[in-house]
Parts: structure tokens; sequence; C-alpha cells
């Protein structure tokens, strides 16, 4: 029987860790205290760090659709009336200098 025991691979044996205590909240205040450590200071890295946050900040306008919804009808609005303001031009300018172009070509 020994025999078909030897061609089998043998497994490893497997190792569980559970921890005694674990302290949830004491790790995320590690992490933020190590956040805002991390913004302190004058290296280029932890000014990055702060535009970074601060446009992030900035631009959470997005996130709210209330505010983006006024945004977007503002923008639509704004564009629609350049194209009217363009469009009148050049019906003006198609008035006044069109005779003038046709008087050249005739």
């Amino acid at each position: 029987m020994a025999l078909f025991g030897f061609f089998k691979p043998l497994k490893p044996v497997g190792f569980t860790y559970h921890p005694r205590f674990y302290d949830e909240k004491r790790e995320e205040m590690l992490e933020r205290r190590k956040a805002a450590e991390a913004l302190q200071g004058d290296n280029p890295e932890a000014l990055k760090a702060r535009i970074r946050r601060n446009m992030r900040r900035q631009s959470s306008y997005l996130t709210d659709k209330s505010v983006r919804q006024q945004r977007v009808v503002r923008s639509n609005m704004l564009l629609l009336v350049i194209i009217a303001v363009l469009v009148v031009l050049t019906f003006v300018a198609i008035e006044v200098y069109l005779p003038r172009f046709a008087y050249l070509f005739e």
C-alpha cells in the first residue's frame, strides 16, 4: 500500500492566523493620521497631494445633480445665444456686402 502513496504529491500544510484583537476604528484613525501627515510639509509630493485634494473638493459639484443640471442648462442657453448672434451678423453681412461683391463680379 505504501507504493500508491509514493506517487501522490504532498499537499502543503495550511496556516491560518487569527489575531486575538483587532481595533478597526484605531486602524482607520491611524490611516487618517498618516494621510494628514503626508499632506503636511514642504516636499513636492505633499504639495501635489494638497493640490489634488483641493481640486477634488472644488470639482465635487459634478456629483450634485441639481448643480450640474443648472450648469448644463446655462451652457446650452449661452450656446444658443452665440449661435443666434452669429446668424444675425451673417445675415447683416450678406445684406450689406453681397451687393458690393455682386457689383465687382459683373
